[in-house]
């Protein structure tokens, strides 16, 4: 017995003090955090992302191991995750104090189970939280110290009501600052602008008896506008962006309307909206503070590629232009072709355009706005022995009638003069060009970069010849689709979709249904790109022609050729689908989002071939095709991948990384195998090249 009694002593004395041992006491300075995960003992409320909101100890991403080892890129986060235990302290005071907030008196926070490694000097914090029983709203009671017009006495009701559903629920201090604003919000935009509000909240042990006594004050009818900071800019320039004017009832939600909607001017650096100290009577005096931006503005960049050389633009704006807030826009851009190397007998093309641009933001009123352009172009393309210049004006108006909601109208007259003999060859022998165009946008989204909730519709109506004298007589329709519908804490789900039909009139029906290469091809529908369907390159989806510069034959009898390409040949109808699963990437902050995608897309237009799969010629050289305008949707086509995105103050920066599903025989080869097939110089298309089956997109724009 004896013995026993000393042999459990001894384990006890080993066995005890490792595992009695406090994790946090074998942390030191260099000691760094892993993890933070949390136990519940009975409720749980809040997710772990709201509760690490509210903690200053902070631990890394599931992608940290891969981000230190790109930590040498300027735009990679290279923050380190210390462990400090006085700091962990005052996380468990913040917690208890975010559980207080919110209607928990009795939470319990702590942190008992931390594990501590010694092999990477890191420790997992490990918090327990007891939430304990909520205090719930027993009774409301809400009274008017004097009654409302009729018209308002609906709608207080309507709210009173929907308050008493929200009694036995739990109820926190910002519940009681949200029934107070909602009640101001009511009244202040229905003329009660020196609304006031007291309540009280009297507690009975876990329940809440809470009283609001409200002060409608007088109905106020806006007697002065005030504005304070102008001058360059007139007041009148600013009253008339304004959704009210002197002599309305009050209404906050206006004055909020208005600083957004002087704010879009880009003539502000600064706009605020007050009630200065004022006897509170039905007169309202309404006081706006601005400061003006500079008027002028001056933008240039340039460039250098091998094939194309020098590139430049500038431009010049003037966002005051003659008073009224107008725009004076003048732009020139020019590829130059200086110190660019020719490859494959392909020299680089020349072209300078300019244009300059007047927009009016006010028509008679402030949802209508105008603009006029005149613009000039010249191209010199030595390869096609092109050289020609265009000139012409495009004039415009756009009418917003709510935000994400407007219609526009735009006309586009130019001629273009050949400036060599037989310069534009013949699919480019129009000289008039006459396009009518009516856009429309109806939507309802939460962020205009970036989408998570809502619904974008485009539809968009181009006719040639529908005013002025035009060589291309057709009328164009064209859909786009968007629809955003968020998931859960930033998972996002997007749809959208591009549809759209071709219809020639008048005298280039026959031109356009012919069964040669379209000679107007620019208004034909294309597709492929990374704002399309994302699995071929831009343009690169449905049926093209090979063609090459020059051909010979190399010493061992093969066949070669230089500048072999393949060309879209387009399609009158054209429909795409996207569909994108879109979530946050951990570690890496909210400006960074990942995305899977399946792209699909089919267009209309077919090549006609022969029994050995080659294309059928005209005598002029011409692939004959068939382009009826009806789809087939046995014949679409699809691609998926993945993507990362990183938000800018410009748009999205966008990488993806797509694969095609269902590629075509031509889509698995290079331009020049596909040549020497269809001109029987080769008897096969030559060997499948899988690589060919990805595609890589970067690009910077606006979400889809």
């Amino acid at each position: 017995m004896y013995r026993a009694l000393v042999i459990i002593f001894l384990v006890i004395c080993y066995a005890v003090p490792a595992q009695a041992q406090d994790p946090l006491s074998l942390s030191n300075d260099k000691t760094t955090i892993r993890g933070v995960s949390f136990r519940f003992t009975d409720s749980r409320t809040f997710t772990s992302e709201q509760l690490e909101a509210r903690m200053s100890s902070k631990a890394p991403g599931a992608l940290f191991s891969w981000r230190k080892r790109l930590d040498f890129l300027p735009f990679i986060d290279k923050k380190e995750y210390p462990f400090h235990p006085v700091e962990l302290q005052r996380d468990v005071i913040r917690l208890q104090r975010f559980y207080q907030r919110n209607g928990f008196p009795d939470a319990i926070v702590d942190y008992p189970a931390s594990q501590y490694r010694a092999s990477d000097n890191s420790i997992r914090v490990i918090i327990s939280i007891a939430e304990g029983p909520p205090v719930t709203l027993s009774e409301l009671d809400i009274d008017l110290a004097s009654p409302l017009e009729p018209e308002i006495e609906t709608r207080w009701n309507t709210l009173v009501d929907d308050f008493q559903e929200r009694i036995g629920e739990r109820f926190t201090d910002l519940d009681q600052v949200s029934l107070e604003s909602d009640i101001l919000e009511l009244l202040q935009n229905r003329g009660h602008a020196f609304a006031r509000v007291e309540s009280s909240v009297e507690p009975v042990n876990k329940d809440l008896h809470v009283s609001i006594l409200v002060h409608p004050g007088p109905l106020g009818i806006v007697e002065k506008i005030e504005i304070d900071g102008n001058e360059g800019i007139s007041r009148k320039v600013v009253l008339r962006e304004l959704p009210f004017q002197e002599g309305d009832r009050y209404s906050q939600k206006k004055v909020s309307r208005g600083q957004q909607e002087l704010f879009k001017l880009g003539l502000f650096r600064l706009v605020l909206s007050d009630l200065p100290t004022q006897p509170t009577d039905s007169t309202v005096l309404i006081r706006y503070r601005i400061r003006e931006s500079k008027p002028r503005f001056i933008f240039g960049e340039t460039g250098f590629s091998k094939e194309s050389g020098v590139a430049f633009q500038g431009q010049f704006r003037h966002r005051n232009f003659g008073g009224s807030a107008r725009q004076l826009t003048a732009a020139v851009s020019s590829n130059t072709g200086w110190l660019s190397v020719p490859t494959d007998n392909r020299f680089a093309i020349r072209s300078v355009s300019s244009s300059l641009s007047l927009h009016q933001p006010y028509l008679g009123s402030t949802r209508l706005s105008g603009s006029v352009s005149p613009f000039y172009k010249w191209h010199d393309d030595p390869n096609l022995y092109s050289r020609f210049f265009e000139t012409g004006i495009s004039t415009g108006m756009v009418f917003e009638f709510l935000p994400f909601r407007t219609i526009s109208v735009q006309h586009r007259f130019s001629r273009t003069v050949p400036l060599l003999e037989g310069s534009l060859g013949e699919r480019f022998d129009v000289y008039n060009l006459s396009l009518l165009s009516l856009t429309a946008t109806i939507g309802d989204i939460d962020d205009f970069l970036n989408p998570r909730k809502g619904f974008l519709i485009h539809p968009h109506i181009e006719s040639g010849g529908l005013v002025g004298a035009s060589g291309i007589e057709y009328l164009k329709g064209r859909l786009d689709l968007g629809l955003y519908l968020p998931i859960y804490n930033r998972i996002s789900f997007t749809f959208s979709m591009t549809t759209g039909r071709l219809l020639p009139m008048g005298g280039s029906r026959d031109q356009v249904n012919a069964e040669t290469e379209f000679r107007f091809d620019p208004i034909r529908f294309y597709a492929g790109g990374a704002s399309d369907v994302r699995g071929w390159g831009l343009n690169g989806l449905g049926e093209q022609i090979s063609v090459v510069d020059s051909v010979f034959q190399k010493p061992d009898g093969t066949w070669s050729t230089n500048g072999a390409r393949f060309e879209a040949i387009g399609a009158e109808t054209k429909l795409t689908t996207r569909f994108e699963l879109r979530f946050p990437v951990p570690g890496l902050g909210p400006s960074w989002s990942l995305g899977t995608f399946l792209d699909g897309g089919v267009m209309s237009s077919e090549i006609r071939k022969d029994a050995n799969g080659r294309p059928l010629y005209t005598t002029e050289n011409q692939a004959i095709f068939d382009d009826s305008g009806s789809i087939s949707f046995n014949k679409m086509q699809f691609g998926t991948g993945a993507g990362i995105r990183y938000r800018t103050p410009v748009g999205l920066v966008r990488f993806d990384l797509a694969y095609k599903i269902n590629p075509s025989q031509t889509d698995l080869r290079t331009a020049e195998d596909v040549w020497l097939f269809q001109s029987g110089i080769t008897d096969t298309l030559g060997k499948e090249k899988q690589i060919r089956r990805f595609n890589i997109h970067l690009s910077i724009d606006r979400t889809f």
